[in-house]
C-alpha cells in the first residue's frame, strides 16, 4: 500500500493521536503519534510505517463487506472507525465538533459521548437527531422497527435494565454467536464495532422518511467477532 506522511498525519489525527501540522515531515511529533498509535494497537512500539502500521490505520476506515449500501449516515459512520478519546488534558476536536453540532454543553471528550457520535453523524446529514446527550433519547427518536436492521438505531441499557443509563449504536450486522454487530462511539473509549447482547436492546429505530427496511436477525450479513461482548461504554 502506497502511502504519504500527510496523509499518515491526517488519518492520526482523524483518530486523536496526531495534534500538529500537516507538513508531510515525518518529525518527532508524528513519530510519537505513530509509536502511540502502534502501541494502541499491540505493534512494535516504533515510527517506522510498514504494512502492518499501514493497515491499522487505514483498512477499519473501510465499510465492512455486505455492508451498508447506500445509507448516506452509515458512510460517514464508518469513515470515523478508529477515532479515540486524547488521554489528558487535551480533548479529540471531532468529538467535541459532535457536541457541537446536537447544542450540547460540553467541552470535554471524557463525557460518555455515544449519543454524541450518533446524532453528529445525522445533523451533519441534516438530519434532526435528538439533541440530547442522552443514549436512550434515541428509543422515541424517528420510527420504531419490529427487528434489527443494517443502518438501524439501536439503543440498549446500561447497568441493569430499569436504570436510566444506555448505550446507542448503528447495526452493521450479527456475529457468528449471532450477537449483533454495532458501529458506536465510546466503546472501548472509541469508534469501533462491537458485539453486543441482543437482551440488552431497548428499540430499534430508522429516521423518519427514510425507506423502510426490511427487519430481522437472519437478514443482516454476518461480521467476524473475536465473541467478546460490549462491557466499555461509559
Amino acid at each position: 500500500m502506497k502511502y504519504s506522511v500527510r496523509k499518515v498525519q491526517r488519518r492520526l489525527r482523524e483518530l486523536g493521536y496526531y495534534a500538529g501540522r500537516i507538513d508531510g515531515i515525518q518529525g518527532p511529533k508524528t513519530n510519537t503519534a505513530i509509536i502511540n498509535f502502534k502501541k494502541s494497537k499491540g505493534l512494535a512500539a516504533r515510527a517506522y510505517i510498514g504494512p502492518l502500521t499501514l493497515s491499522a490505520l487505514f483498512d477499519n476506515a473501510r465499510p465492512p463487506k455486505r455492508s451498508t449500501g447506500t445509507l448516506p449516515w452509515m458512510r460517514m459512520a464508518l469513515g470515523y472507525l478508529g477515532l479515540r478519546e486524547i488521554r489528558g488534558s487535551r480533548h479529540n476536536p471531532q468529538i467535541l465538533t459532535w457536541w457541537q453540532l446536537i447544542r450540547a454543553p460540553f467541552t470535554d471528550d471524557e463525557t460518555p459521548w455515544c449519543a454524541g457520535f450518533v446524532g453528529g453523524i445525522f445533523e451533519g446529514l441534516g438530519i434532526r437527531s435528538t439533541r440530547s446527550a442522552g443514549a436512550r433519547s434515541y428509543e422515541k427518536w424517528g420510527v420504531g422497527l419490529s427487528g434489527p436492521a443494517v443502518g438501524a438505531v439501536v439503543t440498549f441499557w446500561r447497568g441493569k435494565p430499569t436504570g436510566w443509563s444506555g448505550h446507542v449504536g448503528f447495526v452493521v450486522g450479527r456475529d457468528q454467536s449471532n450477537n449483533l454487530m454495532v458501529l458506536g462511539g465510546n466503546q472501548g473509549n472509541a469508534v469501533s464495532i462491537k458485539p453486543f447482547a441482543r437482551k440488552r436492546v431497548t428499540s430499534y429505530r430508522w429516521p423518519d422518511g427514510a425507506p423502510s427496511p426490511a427487519t430481522g436477525m437472519a437478514l443482516l450479513p454476518v461480521v467476524k467477532s473475536d465473541g467478546r461482548l460490549s462491557t466499555n461504554e461509559a
